[in-house]
């Protein structure tokens, strides 16, 4: 799922935080979180991944953390937030379930 986050400075410290989560490694290549230019104009998409891609796990909200390594590191995780909020509302559990695991902060 693709989310505009006009604030996003395209530093990808998102990406690398998540990595390391997943997988003990600081490579973005395999971080459930995905920075994205935008064509043609200045500005980044950010993409949070519904599926498992190759190595990348599917994001999960960093659920069993108080708050997601992603938006820990991000220097505008406030927009972060908004975007993990709805992608786990659109991707999440229902609403009975999301109580038994928590919400994204």
């Amino acid at each position: 799922m693709i989310f505009e986050m006009s604030s996003c400075g395209g530093c990808r410290t998102c990406e690398m935080a998540c990595s390391f989560k997943h997988k003990g490694e600081f490579i973005p290549a395999i971080s459930s979180i995905k920075i994205l230019d935008k064509k043609n104009e200045p500005g980044f998409f950010v993409q949070l991944l519904e599926e498992s891609e190759g190595q990348s796990s599917t994001c999960d909200g960093c659920k069993e953390l108080e708050v997601p390594l992603c938006m820990e590191y991000c220097q505008k995780n406030e927009d972060l937030e908004k975007i993990l909020k709805e992608f786990m509302e659109k991707t999440g559990p229902g609403e009975k379930e999301r109580k038994k695991v928590g919400k994204v902060r």
